[in-house]
């Protein structure tokens, strides 16, 4: 589909599903290993993908037909997947506020939100918004709640969030009508390195308690420390 003069969308989908998000991070793969000329940059989204493009170099015809030769060939959603992570969390600090009013909701003990939350696998969707936040998917139903109608000023980054029927990791301080759960000590914007974004499209998270007293102890250590596998 056209956006505007100089890019298009190819919309795989109308859901938020594993199998779309793969395809559309494939076809992303494919495109920055072809040799089709006048792509300016991709932009992956949960259902879709953003090409955006120099028309004086390729017009709109022309890139469409390049575009189904690739996807002709067959999309390796296989090479698309990405990296797994363990992201420590704090659970109910810095107050539990927050944990009571999700408890109202979902009818849950603290401890059975801390179980639920814990044991899910998570999936990084989209990277976007502002800079290094990741969209997760994968929030089990037990936990699906509606997002708050005033959204809360200034969260710090860190913060471990739920709302609707997905998840966030902060980056940097922002409002959010989500709900917190937690504070993690890692930090998925770190402006001034060679690779800001700590997170990308594909990969998997899970998330483990740990106490608030070692938030500091964990807070300088290597983020590679949290992957536990290597690279796509």
């Amino acid at each position: 589909m056209p956006v505007g003069d100089c890019a298009l969308s190819v919309e795989f989908d109308n859901v938020i599903d594993r199998q779309v998000s793969a395809l559309v991070r494939a076809l992303d793969l494919a495109i920055a290993a072809s040799d089709i000329p006048g792509i300016v940059e991709t932009v992956p989204s949960f259902r879709a993908l953003l090409i955006v493009y120099e028309p004086e170099d390729i017009g709109f015809d022309s890139l469409i037909e390049q575009l189904l030769r690739l996807i002709s060939l067959g999309l390796n959603t296989r090479v698309s997947s990405g990296r797994s992570w363990i992201v420590p969390v704090a659970y109910g600090f810095p107050d539990e506020e927050d944990f009571r009013e999700i408890a109202a909701v979902t009818k849950l003990t603290t401890d059975e939100i801390v179980a639920i939350h814990s044991s899910a696998v998570f999936q990084v969707y989209v990277v976007g918004f502002v800079p290094g936040l990741p969209v997760l998917g994968g929030l089990p139903d037990a936990l699906h709640l509606s997002r708050r109608p005033a959204p809360r000023p200034d969260l710090p980054a860190g913060r471990v969030m739920i709302g609707g029927m997905q998840g966030i990791i902060v980056p940097m301080p922002m409002p959010s009508g989500y709900y917190s759960v937690g504070q993690t000590p890692l930090r998925p914007y770190q402006r001034g390195a060679a690779n800001p974004f700590l997170f990308r499209p594909g990969d998997r998270i899970r998330f483990q308690p740990i106490l608030p007293a070692e938030l500091d102890v964990l807070a300088g250590t290597s983020s590679d420390r949290f992957l536990t596998t290597g690279d796509e």
